[in-house]
């Protein structure tokens, strides 16, 4: 199990940013009006995310958390950037699950402006959760 620990943070990040693709995807999908695409496209970045928070409650719980081990003037950045990454993946959650169920039901009244508050929301967190892996986990004793 050890194995899939190590391998965990890197997985998720990947799939962090298969999905942030997705959600770019489905956005041009419904900018051409291609609704089929854009459902397709939004399903699988919400689903890729729902494997993504498994992974990491399994990570975290059986493997703890990762300490930060660079420079000070770095571990300044990545604390605030860790920060607003995980408040806003938190708040975005419920919010994109009320988008998608919207959307599904054909709501699209309801689904169009909380789709358009959360999706800038969803990039952010999908973009910046890689950018917190490379800077977790890069070779700071080589500096």
């Amino acid at each position: 199990m050890t194995g899939i620990l190590k391998v965990a943070p890197l997985v998720n990040s990947l799939i962090n940013l298969i999905s942030g693709y997705f959600i770019l995807r489905g956005v041009r999908a419904i900018r051409r009006r291609e609704v089929g695409a854009h459902r397709q496209a939004m399903l699988i970045a919400a689903a890729l995310q729902g494997l993504f928070l498994a992974i990491y409650l399994l990570r975290v719980s059986l493997g703890g958390f990762t300490r930060f081990e660079g420079p000070a003037p770095v571990r300044a950045v990545y604390l605030a950037l860790l920060l607003v990454h995980s408040v806003l993946a938190a708040v975005q959650t419920p919010i994109i699950l009320y988008v998608l169920y919207q959307g599904l039901k054909g709501n699209f009244r309801r689904h169009r402006p909380a789709a358009r508050f959360v999706t800038p929301i969803w990039l952010f967190v999908s973009f910046t959760g890689p950018l917190i892996y490379v800077l977790l986990h890069f070779p700071y004793h080589r500096l």
